[in-house]
């Protein structure tokens, strides 16, 4: 009996030491599971330097072959500021568009902000786009929307889903552009089928998608549930915004060169593919190279204007229309040093 006792101890003390040595493996899978996704990121991460470096590398060699002509071209530039302020007040109102477009998929978090609020947010939060890696403007949008009483997880998943809602509205746009000047009718129709079966299936799309959106930049974005109603507006907003910017992109390079060449129908799909592939674009601030290399090339092509003309015409609307981004910037920030200097 004693034997037995003794046996049994000394297997419950193996048994002990067997467990001590030999984690669970749940706990294991988990460590593993991070440390997979750490070394993901930050292959991501070194992924997005490289090309960065290599776009602006070739941005930079393609300014400077241009430079000489640019120069020259420059000097006889006679700015048509009507056309200019025009292209501005449309670029503003594309703003306010993309604004009400988020303040609805807001929505899906239980979430609503006065637009002045929101305003607020999405032109601050923007700073960080300037900033290399892609993920700073999610950050700030969340910080700034805790401050607000809404959830961190709110803003930054709505905008991610604003986005997606964006960029697919805009490659629809740029087939439809695309090929009504190819004089192709039968693209035009299955570009236009292809935005509709967009829309209606964006609802079920999206909310996937954030979650592997915020996989990918360690962030918890999935919301509960998006509207269809939501979802549907944004798209509406964002179609009307890629027109409106393609429109203000023809009114800036009339009043920049003093004429815009071509159908509307150009402007639109320059403008929106460039902006695309700029925003796409892994680290590049902004889009900063990757843009600017499309526009004039994509300009050239369409014979909206010439190598010397299309290079200005892409540095000058990147000046512009970071000018047109910061000034409401610094607006809330004056006003809001305001409020903070002022006695209670």
């Amino acid at each position: 009996m004693a034997g037995e006792s003794s046996s049994a101890g000394q297997g419950d003390s193996t048994h002990s030491l067997h467990l001590r040595r030999n984690p669970p493996r749940a706990g294991t899978q988990r460590y593993t599971d991070r440390f997979l996704a750490l070394g993901r990121r930050n292959l991501f991460k070194l992924a997005q330097w490289v090309f960065a470096a290599v776009v602006l590398f070739f941005a930079a060699r393609s300014l400077a072959t241009q430079w000489n002509r640019v120069e020259l071209r420059l000097i006889n530039v006679q700015f048509g500021w009507e056309w200019i302020g025009a292209a501005t007040a449309l670029v503003l109102l594309t703003y306010a568009l993309l604004i009400e477009g988020w303040r609805r998929i807001l929505v899906a978090w239980d979430s609503h902000l006065p637009f002045g609020d929101a305003a607020r947010i999405w032109f601050l939060s923007n700073l960080g786009k300037y900033v290399p890696g892609n993920i700073w403007s999610l950050t700030a949008m969340g910080v700034m929307a805790r401050r607000r009483g809404l959830s961190a997880i709110a803003a930054p998943g709505s905008s991610v889903i604003m986005q997606t809602v964006s960029l697919a509205t805009g490659t629809a746009i740029v087939m439809v552009t695309s090929a009504k000047l190819l004089g192709q009718p039968l693209l035009v129709g299955l570009a236009v089928l292809l935005l509709l079966g967009l829309l209606l299936s964006a609802p079920r799309f999206l909310p996937p998608l954030a979650i592997w959106v915020g996989n990918l930049i360690g962030r918890e974005l999935a919301p509960p549930f998006v509207p269809a109603a939501s979802i549907w507006t944004a798209a509406v907003a964002s179609a009307l915004s890629w027109l409106f910017y393609g429109i203000a992109f023809q009114l800036f390079v009339r009043g920049l060169l003093g004429a815009a060449p071509g159908e509307i129908s150009s402007y639109i799909a320059v403008y929106t593919a460039a902006y695309i592939l700029g925003f796409i674009s892994p680290i590049a601030p902004a889009g900063l190279g990757v843009r600017e290399l499309t526009l004039a090339a994509f300009m050239t092509q369409l014979g909206l204007a010439n190598e010397a003309d299309a290079a200005l015409v892409a540095i000058a609307a990147r000046l512009w229309l970071t000018i047109v981004e910061l000034v409401p910037s610094g607006l809330y920030i004056a006003a809001g040093a305001t409020r903070r200097s002022l006695p209670n």
